[in-house]
């Protein structure tokens, strides 16, 4: 009798033992894994695109109601979470302040970064850039360069990458520019590399 009590007690406390090892584990993991936790940080999303649009064109007006700029492309993908627009061969036009004539400018590949309180709105352009403007005399002023940043609300377009310029008789070369389309003012920058130079071609 006694011998059988000794039993059933020694089974209590190995199951009393193995009950509070199995609670001290639940503390251990609850602590180290807590659902509400990880409800609370969610798989983040991918920047998957949500529109789409071929062969558009999208067009902006003043606050005189006058066309200030119309952009183009073959396609249009926009991604919500950048708030970023791929363009596929874009090509912009921008219409300066008393004149008829725009600047049009074309690339390979673009995109359109949407204005927010860290940013201005901004067209950016690479591969293959060419801008070029008819004048009056049908005389044309064009500038090649590889990447170019154009500020549409302001007319102003800026690159970093080497660039030509080409007038009736003179070809700029430069390291990169800032261009005030509005006035057709150009600021050519020169680095260690490529230096501001003007070749004037003369009539015979």
């Amino acid at each position: 009798m006694f011998e059988s009590l000794f039993r059933n007690k020694t089974l209590r406390y190995r199951a009393l033992l193995v009950l509070l090892c199995l609670y001290v584990g639940a503390v251990i993991l609850d602590q180290t894994i807590n659902p509400d936790q990880a409800n609370l940080n969610p798989t983040p999303q991918l920047n998957e695109p949500d529109l789409y649009m071929i062969k558009a064109s999208i067009s902006q007006i003043n606050s005189r109601g006058e066309l200030q700029s119309k952009i183009a492309a073959e396609r249009f993908t926009h991604y919500p979470l950048t708030d970023v627009t791929a363009l596929d061969r874009p090509n912009l036009e921008l219409f300066a302040q008393d004149s008829d004539m725009p600047w049009t400018i074309s690339s390979s590949q673009g995109r359109l970064l949407e204005g927010s309180k860290y940013r201005k709105q901004a067209v950016e352009l690479w591969n293959s850039v060419l801008a070029e403007k008819e004048g009056p005399s049908g005389e044309k002023t064009t500038f090649t360069t590889q990447t170019l940043q154009v500020y549409p609300d302001e007319n102003l377009a800026e690159s970093d990458a080497e660039v030509s310029i080409f007038t009736r008789n003179t070809k700029t070369s430069a390291a990169g520019l800032r261009a005030n389309l509005n006035q057709d003012e150009f600021a050519f920058y020169s680095s260690a590399k490529q230096r501001v130079i003007t070749t004037i071609h003369f009539d015979l």
